[in-house]
């Protein structure tokens, strides 16, 4: 928070009642919206949503050190207390508030993959004194959360903005007002709820109409291979062309491109990312310990999106090497008897799937694999289709490449997967298991000295759960 932050403050930005009124200009340093998480001074907002209630716990919160509280309930308590009619709209508002205070530049990022790698790697090539999303913060409350966190040495602001439906970007950028923009790509994730690739196409466009009308926006990192990337754009900037918006694009194919990969590859025995990219005239290098040639796009993504904000060659350069994977999101992982562990339990969907499966194919072709992945879900009447197709994919390489595979599933519509593999590649061991709880009971005794582990599942599936069984 800013160091001028105080209780009145908070009062009138939430149109709450403070009490009592002589702690008006106590000094407000940290919100927490969690008593687990709560430390001694920070002031404790008492969130409600369908299965739990924060004000249950404002004594709690108390008890733990809080110097205040912003809540829903009318009970009397020891340190200044704002009642709030509605303790999440509370929360919005001092996260626009927040917004509407800081003078930085503000970047957004959404897609349907890649959005918070790229938002973390835009965040380390910024360098100090950025504040960014942290995990994936990425709706109303998560973005308010995020804004909680900018205090009087913030430079850049980097939101990442997630959707479920259609208005939802709209109403986040309409409430925090981004400058710089970008969608990393527009794929089938949500396409459950979205009707088609088309819906998810006109809710992530939401974005570009926000930067196309706002005077304030000042430029767009732009995917020159995603096509609806690129339709999004046409449709909306070079009908409306604004002067003085940056944009700054970025490539795999195109050498045009003002970024461009001119070569990556993974490290077929450490799994590393090795990566040749042109900026402009300039060219830099980096092996990177990350996961996945899909994360290559995400890189250059990044350094488009820096170069919008006239980040230098240079300072890419020296920054680029601390990048590393989020957690759960491409994390190389070396466990005892010569195991590898690849850990990409954050969330799946179809594209990113079958994006880290080309990967898993070039690393150590002749180790076996134990493939543990989970559902896919959000897909909704598409989902078995999807998943399908994940198997087809897989059985492709198998009976092309006949790599030493063992597959299991969990969940749901995963089974799928395994039985389109038992179908075609019936030398396979393959199997599935309807929960997590089987998961950790069975993988371990899977495992064997020498095997590369690849767990990759939506977040609902929970496989981060085998991890501390793998470790």
């Amino acid at each position: 928070m800013y160091a001028s932050t105080t209780f009145e403050q908070l009062a009138q930005w939430t149109q709450g009642e403070l009490s009592p009124k002589g702690n008006a200009r106590i000094p407000v340093v940290t919100i927490s919206t969690d008593t687990r998480t709560l430390k001694p001074g920070d002031v404790y907002l008492a969130l409600k949503g369908e299965s739990f209630d924060g004000n249950r716990f404002v004594k709690e919160a108390v008890t733990a050190g809080a110097i205040g509280v912003i809540c829903e309930s009318a009970e009397e308590l020891d340190v200044p207390k704002i009642k709030v009619r509605d303790s999440l709209e509370a929360l919005i508002a001092i996260g626009e508030s927040i917004r509407h205070l800081f003078t930085g530049p503000v970047l957004a990022i959404t897609g349907s993959a890649g959005k918070s790698s790229t938002k973390d790697m835009v965040a380390t090539l910024l360098g100090k004194d950025t504040v960014s999303s942290p995990a994936s913060f990425n709706n109303l409350m998560g973005v308010s959360r995020t804004l909680c966190l900018v205090n009087d040495k913030t430079q850049n602001l980097v939101l990442e903005m997630g959707m479920n439906n259609f208005g939802e970007i709209a109403e986040l950028c309409q409430r925090f007002r981004p400058q710089f923009g970008m969608i990393t790509n527009i794929g089938d994730a949500h396409i459950g709820k979205l009707g088609g690739q088309e819906g998810i196409y006109r809710a992530k466009k939401e974005m570009f109409e926000f930067l196309a009308k706002d005077s304030k926006s000042r430029g767009i990192a732009l995917n020159a291979d995603d096509l609806w990337v690129m339709e999004a754009y046409k449709s909306l900037f070079q009908l409306n062309s604004k002067t003085n918006f940056g944009l700054k694009t970025y490539s795999l194919k195109q050498k045009t491109a003002d970024v461009f990969l001119e070569n990556g590859f993974m490290d077929p025995e450490t799994g590393f990312l090795n990566l040749r990219i042109k900026i402009s005239s300039e060219q830099i290098s980096a092996a990177l310990p990350i996961f996945g040639e899909h994360h290559a796009q995400n890189i250059i993504a990044a350094i488009a999106m820096v170069q919008l904000l006239e980040v230098s060659v240079e300072q890419i350069k020296a920054r680029l090497v601390n990048i590393r994977p989020a957690s759960h999101r491409g994390e190389v992982i070396q466990l005892s008897q010569d195991k590898i562990l690849i850990d990409e339990t954050y969330n799946s969907n179809p594209k990113a799937l079958i994006s880290s499966l080309d990967s898993l194919k070039k690393l150590a072709p002749k180790r076996r694999k134990v493939l543990v992945i989970g559902e896919m879900r959000e897909l909704g009447g598409f989902s078995e289709k999807l998943h399908e197709q994940v198997g087809d994919y897989l059985a492709d390489w198998l009976n092309v490449d006949n790599p030493a595979i063992e597959l299991i599933t969990v969940e749901g519509d995963a089974y799928k997967i395994a039985e389109r593999v038992k179908q075609r590649c019936p030398q396979t061991l393959t199997s599935h298991l309807p929960s997590i709880q089987e998961a950790r009971a069975k993988v371990p005794e899977l495992i064997r000295g020498g095997d590369i582990i690849f767990l990759k599942g939506s977040r609902g599936v929970k496989l981060d759960q085998l991890l501390s069984v793998l470790k």
